[in-house]
């Protein structure tokens, strides 16, 4: 059990009412890694959604086997594992803990069925988690096009930017 002061530390829950959080709490576990635990892979079925409490947790795609890039760098206050929560496909990333953390873990399996039957819940659930998603999605946006700028030879072939970069 998680306490509603704990929820509102996560930014996808920010505008979700007590009644809501309280539910959650009920389902919700705090769990503690290691620095360097691996949450899941890329390609694995994800069961958990996390919401960071502390620490920081590194979002990577291998791009061959020497090779690793850093999509994002999840901060205290952001979640992850968002798979978890809608039936289907596997883990786009990997998620290792840079340092200990505290995390807020749901069970993605139980909260598909408390959708089923609590709309209201799926609503401000998956509005936050679309939230998060946009931003993120703006914000790899403007690391493309600043890219861009400072690559003009590359600029020049690409002919719609706007196609690239697409507002969601």
């Amino acid at each position: 059990m998680v306490k509603i002061q704990d929820l509102k530390q996560i930014h996808i829950l920010e505008a979700m009412p007590d009644h809501l959080l309280a539910l959650i709490g009920q389902e919700a576990q705090l769990s503690i890694f290691s620095s360097g635990t691996c949450l899941f892979r890329a390609g694995e079925a994800v069961d958990t959604f996390y919401m960071l409490i502390m620490g920081q947790v590194a979002l990577t795609v291998a791009l061959n086997k020497d090779v690793d890039v850093i999509l994002e760098n999840i901060q205290s206050g952001r979640t992850f594992g968002s798979s978890a929560l809608i039936s289907g496909g596997p883990a786009a990333y990997t998620a290792v803990c840079q340092e200990p953390c505290e995390t807020i873990t749901l069970s993605g399996a139980r909260m598909q069925e408390i959708f089923e039957t609590n709309h209201e819940l799926a609503f401000y659930m998956m509005a936050g988690v679309a939230r998060q998603y946009k931003q993120t999605m703006d914000s790899r946006a403007k690391m493309i096009k600043k890219t861009l700028e400072q690559h003009p030879e590359m600029k020049a072939s690409i002919h719609d930017i706007e196609t690239l970069t697409p507002a969601y």
